[in-house]
């Protein structure tokens, strides 16, 4: 098995993974993508990819995931706990929006230091009333869906050079 030390952790939200969904020609591609990210990473096994588990929980419930085992290899479940955000100066009841946004900014506190929002350009519009706080974090970065796919098949391509030069 090859390991991989990816130069950025993923996080996901509801509206990418609805997209994958609903593109039923690239579906499988992608799928099978993330999962070889997500499965040989070096740093993050099985983490390197992360969606909030309430977006997990919603995709679930909504019929967009059928299968959460196999799903689950391709992306990690991740719960935002009180704990993680006491030291953090934000107002009370943070929502999903902020969580990620406070998510992918915790993620640049670890190897690789580097972390990226995927989400559809609909959502990313949303995520730009943030503007002010992201513009500082130069580490962070949100892609809607095409740049996405740019960045998994490059993640895909370093994973699959190096089990070439493995074998």
């Amino acid at each position: 098995m090859v390991y991989i030390s990816y130069s950025h952790r993923i996080l996901v939200d509801y509206s990418f993974i609805k997209w994958i969904s609903q593109s039923s020609d690239k579906k499988g591609v992608i799928i099978a993508k993330m999962l070889r990210i997500n499965q040989n990473s070096k740093e993050h096994k099985k983490e390197n990819i992360l969606i909030l588990e309430e977006d997990f929980d919603r995709l679930c419930q909504d019929g967009i995931i059928k299968d959460k085992d196999t799903i689950r290899g391709c992306l990690h479940p991740f719960e935002m706990n009180k704990d993680m955000l006491k030291n953090i100066p934000i107002k009370e009841g943070v929502d999903s929006m902020e969580a990620r946004l406070i998510l992918g900014v915790l993620m640049t506190k670890e190897k690789p230091f580097q972390s990226i929002l995927f989400t559809t350009k609909e959502k990313r519009k949303e995520y730009e009333k943030y503007a002010p706080f992201l513009d500082k974090i130069q580490n962070f970065k949100i892609k809607d869906e095409e740049e996405s796919l740019v960045i998994l098949s490059d993640l895909y391509r370093n994973f699959t050079s190096a089990r070439e030069i493995s074998h």
